[in-house]
C-alpha cells in the first residue's frame, strides 16, 4: 500500500502544471518537478543542491530575497513575480508563492515554492486594456466635439456681434468673451494632453508629506474665504517621493471637485497614513455627495454632473477626475471613491511602498 501511495504522490508531484520546488530549511533545493524543468530549462541533476535564489535572474534577486525573508520571518506564504527569457529569447513572466513547511513544534522544516507561467494572462490583460482604451475613444471624441461646438458657437456669435456693432464698449465686451472662450479651449486641450500622455515634468521628485504641506498652505486662506475649513492629518508616514507638479495637479482637481460639493461651506480633510506596506491618502469633503448612478462613471473622460452635459456651467469639461485617475495610475497607485448623498465624498489613493533590499 505504501508503494502505491508513494507512486501516486510522485505522479501528483510531476504531473502538476505548476513548477514545484522543495528546499530544506536553508533554502537548498531538494526536489524539482517536471514543470520546473520545463519553465527553467534545467534538469533536476543540475538544480538539486543549489540555492533557491539561483532560479532568479541576478538583477531581480533583491525582490525575491525580500519575499523569501517574508515567508521565513512570518511563517506565512509570500508572493513574488519575476521575469526571464524563454528558449526563443522572448520575455516570460512568472508568478509564484513561497510556502514554509512547519513541523509540530512550529519550526520551519523547509520551503515549498509553487511557480506558474502567467505570460499569456499578462498579454491578454494588456490587449484588454488596449481594447477598453479604443472603446473609450468614441466617448472622448464625442465629448471633445460637444464642448468645442458649444464654445466655438459662442465665439462665432461674439465675433459677429463685434463686427456689426457700432458700440465700442459692447464690441470690446464681445471680444473679451471671445478671448475667454479661447482660453477654455486651451484648458481643455491641456487637460486632454495630460489625460493622454506622460509629462516630462513628472520627474521633479518631492516627498509626499512636503507636497501636502505646501498645497495646504497655498489653499488654506482661499478656502477660508469660502467658509471651507481645511484639515490635514499625517501620522507615521515614511518618506515617499512623487513628482511634485503632478501631485499638485491631482490635489487641485480633487479640491475643485470638493469645492463644487460645498457651495455653502464645510470641511475638506486630507489624511495620509501608512497601512502595512501601503501609503494611503484620503481626500474627503462633507458636501452633498455623488449620486449612486454617477459613481461608476466618475473617472470617465468628459463625464460630468456640472458642465454642459450635466446641466451646469459650460466651463466644466469633465476632465478633472479623469486626469486624477490617469496621473495616479501613471505614478503606480490606484484610486477609488466612496460617497453618500448628504454626507460627503472620499477619494482614496493607495501607493505601494518600495520593498527594502
Amino acid at each position: 500500500m505504501s508503494e502505491i501511495l508513494a507512486e501516486y504522490y510522485r505522479h501528483l508531484f510531476n504531473g502538476s502544471p505548476f513548477a514545484i520546488i522543495g528546499t530544506d530549511g536553508q533554502g537548498v533545493i531538494v526536489s524539482w518537478n517536471r514543470s520546473a524543468e520545463g519553465i527553467f530549462h534545467s534538469e533536476p541533476s543540475r538544480m538539486l543542491g543549489r540555492h533557491l535564489a539561483e532560479i532568479v535572474p541576478p538583477e531581480q534577486r533583491s525582490l525575491f530575497h525580500a519575499a523569501l525573508e517574508q515567508a521565513v520571518t512570518s511563517k506565512q506564504p509570500a508572493d513574488f513575480e519575476i521575469e526571464q527569457s524563454n528558449k526563443q529569447g522572448q520575455k516570460q513572466i512568472l508568478a509564484g508563492v513561497i510556502t514554509p513547511i512547519i513541523d509540530d513544534q512550529d519550526q520551519i522544516l523547509g520551503l515549498a515554492t509553487w511557480i506558474s507561467d502567467i505570460t499569456r494572462r499578462k498579454n491578454l490583460e494588456i490587449k484588454l486594456a488596449q481594447t477598453e482604451k479604443i472603446a473609450s475613444l468614441g466617448t472622448l471624441a464625442s465629448g471633445v466635439a460637444h464642448h468645442f461646438n458649444n464654445i466655438m458657437g459662442g465665439v462665432a456669435t461674439f465675433v459677429d456681434f463685434a463686427l456689426n456693432s457700432d458700440n465700442p464698449q459692447a464690441s470690446r465686451r464681445a471680444l473679451q468673451m471671445t478671448a475667454e472662450a479661447a482660453n477654455r479651449v486651451a484648458e481643455i486641450t491641456q487637460s486632454l494632453l495630460t489625460f493622454a500622455e506622460k509629462d516630462a515634468r513628472q520627474f521633479d521628485l518631492s516627498d509626499l508629506t512636503e507636497v501636502l504641506l505646501t498645497f495646504s498652505h497655498l489653499v488654506e486662506r482661499p478656502l477660508a474665504e469660502k467658509n471651507i475649513k481645511l484639515e490635514l492629518h499625517m501620522q507615521g508616514v515614511p518618506i515617499f517621493e512623487v513628482p511634485g507638479s503632478r501631485m499638485h495637479q491631482v490635489l487641485g482637481n480633487l479640491l475643485d471637485n470638493a469645492e463644487h460639493a460645498l457651495p455653502r461651506g464645510g470641511t475638506v480633510a486630507i489624511d495620509l497614513q501608512r497601512q502595512d506596506e501601503q501609503l494611503v491618502l484620503r481626500f474627503s469633503d462633507n458636501g452633498f455627495g455623488i449620486e449612486p448612478k454617477d459613481l461608476p462613471h466618475i473617472f470617465e473622460p468628459f463625464y460630468t454632473t456640472r458642465g454642459v452635459s450635466g446641466g451646469g456651467d459650460q466651463t466644466c469639461a469633465g476632465l478633472g477626475l479623469s486626469v486624477v485617475h490617469g496621473v495616479v495610475r501613471e505614478l503606480g497607485g490606484n484610486i477609488d471613491v466612496a460617497s453618500r448623498l448628504g454626507k460627503g465624498t472620499t477619494f482614496t489613493i493607495r501607493f505601494c511602498l518600495p520593498q527594502k533590499s
